[in-house]
């Protein structure tokens, strides 16, 4: 029951992670190297910068929900199995939630590149 306790909380820790990136994306308000959607098209400029942040947080919520679903949907089926099994399950569990980030970075640099020309300028 403890490792499954553990590994339930381990998968909640993507979801967790998106939401936060929800909250705190949009308040960013300066470009900075240590937080906040950073790439190098993000960082051309502070209009590239904005767009991306708000961008990032609103895909990152619509990512966070799928991700907590499939946590709380299949974590509590395998609460009587063995040690082994359930790391596994968990461990896929986070795998197909880590693919949110995934989608994230495509989203925004599709965006950004859809939006903004090379230079930051809105195309």
């Amino acid at each position: 029951m403890g490792f499954w306790i553990f590994m339930f909380i381990i998968t909640l820790l993507i979801p967790a992670a998106l939401l936060l990136t929800w909250y705190l994306c949009p308040k960013l308000k300066t470009i900075n190297n240590a937080s906040g959607y950073r790439t190098k098209q993000s960082m051309i400029n502070q209009d590239t910068w904005d767009f991306a942040q708000k961008h990032c947080a609103k895909i990152s919520l619509y990512m966070f929900f799928p991700s907590l679903i499939l946590a709380i949907a299949i974590m509590p089926r395998v609460i009587n199995m063995s040690v082994d099994r359930i790391g596994w399950i968990g461990l896929g569990i986070t795998i197909i939630q880590m693919i949110s980030f995934v989608v994230i970075i495509i989203s925004t640099e599709k965006s950004l590149k859809n939006t903004f020309d090379e230079s930051g300028n809105r195309v």
